[in-house]
C-alpha cells in the first residue's frame, strides 16, 4: 500500500502542473481578465506549469528514477513558491482578489509538494513492480 501512495504523489504533482498549464494556455484571455494580470504573465505561468508537469509525469512513469531527479522536482516546487510570492508582491495593487488567491494557493500547494518530495526523495526514487 505504501508504494501506491508514494507513486501517486508524482502522478498528482505532474497531472496538476500539466492540467493547470494547459488550461492557462486555452483560457489565457479569460484568465488574464479574471485575474487582472498581463497575458504575458499568464503565458509564463502556463509554460512553466506545462514544462514542470511534463517532467513530473515523466518521473512518475519512469522505471529508473534517481534521488537527484526527485530532488530537482522538489527544488523546482520550492522555487515556484518563491515566484508566486514575487508575483503577489509585484501585482498586489493591480491584480484581482481572485488572481492573488489563485497565485497564493498555487504557491502553498507547491511548497507542500516540495516539502513532501524532499523528505521522501529516496523512497520516491525507488520503483516497485506490482
Amino acid at each position: 500500500m505504501k508504494s501506491i501512495k508514494t507513486l501517486s504523489i508524482l502522478h498528482l504533482d505532474g497531472t496538476a502542473g500539466l492540467t493547470v498549464g494547459l488550461l492557462m494556455f486555452f483560457l489565457q484571455g479569460w484568465i488574464s481578465n479574471l485575474y487582472n494580470l498581463p497575458v504575458s504573465l499568464i503565458h509564463f505561468f502556463a509554460i512553466a506549469n506545462v514544462c514542470y508537469g511534463s517532467y513530473a509525469l515523466s518521473l512518475a512513469f519512469s522505471g529508473n528514477r534517481k534521488p537527484i531527479s526527485i530532488s530537482i522536482l522538489a527544488m523546482a516546487n520550492a522555487l515556484w513558491m518563491v515566484v508566486c510570492v514575487i508575483v503577489i508582491l509585484l501585482f498586489a495593487h493591480t491584480a484581482s482578489l481572485v488572481g492573488l488567491l489563485f497565485v497564493g494557493l498555487e504557491g502553498g500547494f507547491v511548497v507542500l509538494l516540495a516539502i513532501y518530495e524532499w523528505q521522501h526523495r529516496y523512497q520516491l526514487s525507488k520503483v516497485r513492480r506490482a
